[in-house]
């Protein structure tokens, strides 16, 4: 299951509207297989140069222009499913996230990508190594165990297309367990060694339990 079967999937099951994903790039990837009837992205055009998205701007831009009303939608818009695919490292994916919750309706959810590097590797903070691009994931698993910890989100990663993060507002009928804080450095080999306590993580045959609040992590 990939990341688009994923967001499919909640859109289906839940009679979702709306889409908003930021950081497209190319749209092949993951836009152009969302079925949805409203479909919005975010993106700059910095590494797709064909930049199709209707709104041409970075993460940050998008939100300050949508809270100031200058763009064509009303400043206090909610979607009903947003997903994360911009600037992998931790301190831009914890402000998209933080932004897209004003912006997420009350059942909605967001939906984050590489969550879950296989590597110290694909764990590094720059993209390029030695002047060239490679293979990276980024820190964006340091925002979701920030979150995990520290909000009352309800949050899983599901072991699939490099860690398919999933965040939605809590139940107060069925909240989520606390979680004990001990990698006070977001150092990697310790939540290498816990994955499923510090990101939630969940294979795909227990992600139907945790959609019904049979399973909470």
């Amino acid at each position: 299951m990939q990341r688009y079967d994923i967001i499919n999937k909640l859109i289906k099951e839940n009679n979702f509207k709306s889409y908003l994903e930021i950081g497209v790039r190319n749209p092949a990837y993951c836009f152009d297989l969302i079925d949805c009837e409203t479909k919005e992205g975010v993106d700059p055009g910095i590494e797709f140069e064909a930049n199709p998205v209707k709104y041409p701007y970075e993460s940050d831009t998008f939100f300050e222009k949508l809270e100031s009303n200058e763009l064509d939608k009303d400043p206090d818009f909610k979607w009903d499913i947003i997903f994360i695919d911009g600037l992998h490292v931790s301190y831009q994916v914890l402000r998209d996230i933080k932004n897209s919750l004003k912006h997420l309706s009350p059942n909605g959810f967001i939906v984050l990508h590489d969550c879950n590097p296989q590597d110290i590797f694909f764990a590094r903070e720059d993209y390029s190594v030695n002047g060239r691009p490679a293979a990276w994931n980024g820190t964006v698993w340091k925002a979701l165990h920030y979150l995990r910890v520290n909000s009352s989100l309800d949050i899983c990663t599901l072991n699939t297309d490099c860690g398919c993060g999933i965040i939605r507002f809590e139940n107060p009928d069925k909240p989520r367990p606390s979680i004990e804080f001990d990698n006070h450095f977001y150092e990697y080999n310790t939540m290498s060694k816990k994955r499923r306590k510090d990101l939630g993580l969940i294979e795909l045959h227990e992600f139907e339990d945790w959609l019904t609040y049979k399973l909470r992590v």
